[in-house]
């Protein structure tokens, strides 16, 4: 087993020189790093089970607490991971700048390192990916239908050309959150959006007559979802949502793949555990649809190969 205490001992011993806010800036890039080394070295049963329980007794992992991304996520205000708060925080929203100005200097200049990370950049595409998407599916059918699935605060759509100049007739944003929809109820600019607070249960559990009151769609979509399920739900999921869609409509999912840098300190140190997956895990999602329904299948991963897409086009 690797000597956890010995090597965070090493990372804070080289910023002894360092003072202020740019301490911890620096700490947090050489934890990020120093982490992801021992999880490399300490493989999958040991890093579970002795290394992060180690991280988190050591004094680096409690610095790291200061850095407003990573608290939020040890926290978990809603009780559970990878809610819509700390995406805010990632996006840089406007309404986690609160959440910044209660922050110390140390605390933000930590934030500037982790949320710079490629993980945050991929998250903050993602939402550039969903609203593109949007505004694709009103260009092609104007008057689109749009079924957003565990859809957050829905930052997406604050930034669709697609819903600001009323192309889209429909969008249905479901989560089984409700201060997220509530959250989207009271700042949806957009007279087409409405809110159902549905789970994936429900989605995967939903009879014909409950499907037929949802209505059909032009695009649904799921982005952050996916990272939490495991296949064999992801698969169901995927085959339900599928089913929601009109001919030509297109299904769009995404998830995170493997071998991230930041993949260790996500873990250890924020307590945020993501489902990471291959291109091919990832096309697997459409293991249960009949190739009779599905005119194409489409996969691409963002600008950083952290993300991968796919889109799935009904025949």
């Amino acid at each position: 087993m690797v000597r956890v205490a010995e090597r965070l001992d090493a990372v804070a011993a080289g910023l002894a020189e360092q003072e202020g806010p740019e301490a911890h800036a620096a700490l947090a890039d050489r934890t990020i790093e120093a982490l992801r080394a021992l999880r490399d070295e300490a493989g999958a049963a040991d890093w579970t089970a002795a290394a992060v329980p180690a991280v988190r007794a050591h004094a680096v992992g409690a610095l790291m607490q200061v850095c407003p991304l990573t608290r939020y996520a040890f926290a978990r205000p809603r009780g559970y991971p990878g809610d819509a708060g700390l995406l805010d925080l990632i996006y840089r929203h406007p309404d986690a700048d609160g959440a910044l100005a209660e922050a110390s200097a140390a605390g933000r200049a930590a934030y500037a390192v982790t949320s710079g990370t490629a993980p945050c950049a991929a998250v903050r595409e993602r939402r550039r990916i969903l609203a593109g998407a949007i505004d694709r599916a009103a260009a092609e059918r104007p008057g689109a239908a749009v079924l957003a699935v565990a859809c957050g605060h829905l930052r997406e759509a604050e930034i669709s050309a697609g819903l600001r100049d009323g192309r889209v007739g429909r969008l249905l944003a479901t989560d089984q959150d409700r201060e997220s929809l509530a959250r989207v109820a009271d700042r949806a600019d957009a007279p087409a959006v409405a809110t159902r607070r549905l789970s994936v249960r429900d989605f995967i559990a939903a009879k014909a007559t409950a499907e037929a009151e949802i209505g059909r769609f032009d695009l649904v979509y799921a982005a952050g979802l996916y990272d939490y399920l495991d296949d064999r739900i992801a698969a169901r999921l995927t085959r339900k949502l599928f089913g929601l869609l009109r001919p030509g409509g297109r299904l769009l999912v995404g998830n995170f793949l493997t071998g991230l840098r930041e993949e260790a300190y996500m873990d250890a140190v924020m307590d945020w555990q993501l489902i990471y997956r291959t291109q091919a895990q990832i096309r697997a999602f459409a293991a249960e649809i009949s190739e009779v329904d599905l005119a194409g299948a489409n996969y691409w991963a963002d600008s950083a190969a952290c993300v991968g897409y796919l889109e799935l086009e009904h025949a």
